[in-house]
């Protein structure tokens, strides 16, 4: 029976991927002792050095760009992996490095080169397996902002069709008051005062201020206590307020409504796509972000429910009134965010208790837990507050991944 008739398909922490070749090489570790001008020399077995598997993988399709997000967010993450080879089945590796390849031919795929190294340790625990992320146009802030900018959209399409005064006069004012008001909105983040020329696309200038939170969180430090930088992002969108609250234009205040809670479902998917590839947040902080957002959403909802939108000049389009399909998103994107919370926490091993015995550090603590001294790190953020934790005292109950 030849072996590419039992072949396995092919993964690294649950990513399947598409492959051709397969190159695995073993050296073993020698120890060479040599006098000076000998031509011969004692050569000592140490045993094998780690096993070497070199892959290429093949990325393409119509959902190339996710696909490959995905396998990139797999192969970043920390330590060991579960890895599928196709030949011989399931293996604890690292990927070493990789190296993606596009060729101009091809402008739906690529070509990935893998290097991994099989881990031969039992003991180190699986932390953490990529989740999915949505497509930007499926994201939560995407689904939250589709209705309202669509409406937008028809309503400056009608003022030019009606034509008269009035409509010209408001179909005038709306772009000027989005330049307005999207400088202040930058000014509140701290973010570059980008010009926007399109401003009678709802969904390009929506995108332009959106996407400004993908570089606010990419840019806060990760120090000893990342939750407070998460705190001031969304402090930092709450103060933007009701953005369109004195716009006399109905479609451009409905906008504003859902604005902040679409830019605080960005910034927790970007948080949750950045613990993917390092995590640093325990399960309790991972809570209270997403009830951020939820917060925030039912913020909008209810300022959508609430407001007027009567209209008593007749020249002007009329409104749609209709706030069920904006209240429905708004509901389906909190539904995503708490989804991709729970996946995320659901992802890593329980946490339990365990009572320290002895005086320790988190290095001493972490060799007697998991048999691993590079797990401390992970044991401090865990146990963020102790009062003292270069000397961690008998009897204090610490939190910790179970084994």
């Amino acid at each position: 029976m030849a072996w590419q008739e039992n072949l396995y398909d092919a993964s690294f922490r649950g990513v399947e991927f598409e492959y051709f070749g397969v190159d695995d090489s073993q050296d073993k570790a020698l120890a060479t002792h040599q006098a000076p001008y000998a031509n011969d020399a004692d050569i000592f077995d140490m045993g094998n050095n780690p096993k070497n598997i070199n892959m290429t993988a093949i990325i393409d399709g119509a959902d190339y760009e996710q696909a490959l997000e995905n396998l990139l967010n797999a192969l970043d993450a920390k330590g060991n992996g579960e890895l599928i080879h196709p030949v011989f089945g399931a293996q604890e590796a690292i990927c070493a490095s990789y190296r993606v390849k596009h060729d101009s031919d091809i402008v739906d795929g690529c070509t990935i080169e893998l290097q991994f190294i099989v881990s031969g340790s039992k003991r180190n625990i699986q932390h953490f397996t990529p989740e999915p992320m949505p497509a930007p146009s499926q994201a939560a802030d995407s689904i939250i902002l589709s209705a309202p900018a669509e409406e937008l959209a028809i309503y400056q399409e009608q003022l030019d069709a009606i034509g008269t005064e009035a409509a010209i006069a408001q179909s005038r004012s709306i772009p000027e008051t989005i330049r307005s008001k999207l400088r202040e909105v930058r000014t509140n983040l701290g973010t570059n005062l980008v010009r926007v020329d399109d401003l009678l696309n709802p969904p390009v200038w929506l995108g332009s201020i959106v996407g400004d939170v993908d570089g606010i969180v990419k840019m806060l430090p990760l120090d000893y206590d990342p939750m407070n930088n998460w705190r001031r992002l969304f402090n930092r969108i709450k103060a933007i307020g009701d953005v369109f609250g004195d716009s006399d234009v109905p479609p451009l205040r409905r906008t504003g409504q859902v604005l902040p809670a679409a830019m605080t479902s960005r910034g927790v998917i970007e948080i949750l796509k950045e613990e993917q590839r390092n995590p640093t947040l325990t399960p309790s902080d991972l809570i209270a972000i997403n009830d951020e957002a939820r917060q925030q959403i039912q913020e909008a909802i209810d300022q959508v429910r609430a407001d007027d939108n009567t209209q008593n000049d007749q020249s002007l389009p009329v409104v749609n009134t209709d706030i069920t399909p904006i209240i429905r998103d708004l509901k389906k994107a909190a539904a995503q965010l708490q989804a991709l919370t729970d996946a995320t926490i659901n992802s890593r091993p329980p946490l339990t208790k365990h009572t320290v015995t002895a005086p320790c550090t988190w290095r001493l603590l972490a060799h007697l837990l998991y048999a691993d001294h590079t797990h401390a790190d992970e044991l401090s953020r865990l146990n963020r507050g102790l009062v003292d934790a270069s000397v961690i005292d008998a009897g204090i109950q610490v939190s910790c991944y179970a084994r």
